[in-house]
């Protein structure tokens, strides 16, 4: 049975890209595409398409997947089933990965090799499993590996993959500089993650962090090293 597709994008290059491909392959049928979720949601909430997935292409900002992404679960409520969601997107920091499935999208792709890897994975999430970029996948299996050996801290559990990583250094002594030549990042950004890191966790210094970070395990490697 052939898979029905529904593009939403912001991006007026990345919805005719993302058609091009699609409608090379004979699985795939594209049942309509909308340029911004407006236009979008009227094709869907007007009409008698039944796409398997929709496809949210290049997004603005991490608030328009969810913005999208909450328009498209609400419009098939009263549906006995919706379709699929996976974003295609260039942007693939955690904030956005993590708002895309905390709204329920199954598949997160960005930086492909090739068409077939797209054709590829939105036949996978059609038939209802999950895919990710491997490069996304292997942040993603950090942060829950992590996440699993965090005691009930507050707000651990609500850091990103790269806040945790940052609190760790954090804990193991590291100031702001010495983190950002270690990650490569510069050091305004990662005065700007840790000061996020200390409104998640409730605390007002590096020394107060670094006892939580401490008391969940973290650091341990780093300082470690440091002693070394």
């Amino acid at each position: 049975m052939g898979i029905n597709l529904f593009i939403i994008s912001d991006n007026p290059v990345s919805l005719a890209g993302l058609e091009t491909i699609i409608e090379q392959d004979d699985r795939f049928t594209l049942v309509g595409r909308a340029l911004g979720v407006l236009d979008g949601m009227r094709w869907l909430e007007n009409s008698e398409l039944q796409p398997h997935v929709v496809i949210l292409g290049e997004p603005s900002s991490k608030r328009s997947i969810y913005e999208n992404a909450q328009q498209i679960v609400s419009t098939y409520r009263r549906h006995q089933t919706r379709p699929k969601m996976m974003v295609v997107s260039q942007n693939d920091d955690d904030d956005a990965v993590f708002t895309a499935l905390r709204v329920g999208v199954s598949g997160y792709l960005s930086h492909m090799r090739s068409s077939e890897e797209l054709l590829h994975s939105i036949e996978i999430v059609a038939k209802g499993g999950a895919v990710f970029s491997r490069t996304i996948a292997s942040r993603l299996s950090l942060h829950f590996s992590t996440v699993r050996i965090l005691p009930e801290t507050t707000g651990l559990s609500e850091l990103t993959s790269r806040e945790l990583e940052i609190l760790e250094l954090v804990a193991g002594g590291l100031s702001n500089h010495q983190i950002a030549r270690r990650i490569f990042l510069a050091e305004k950004t990662v005065r700007n993650y840790v000061s996020r890191i200390f409104a998640k966790l409730e605390v007002h210094d590096r020394a107060s962090a670094a006892v939580l970070a401490r008391d969940a395990g973290l650091g341990k490697e780093t300082r470690e090293v440091r002693t070394a």
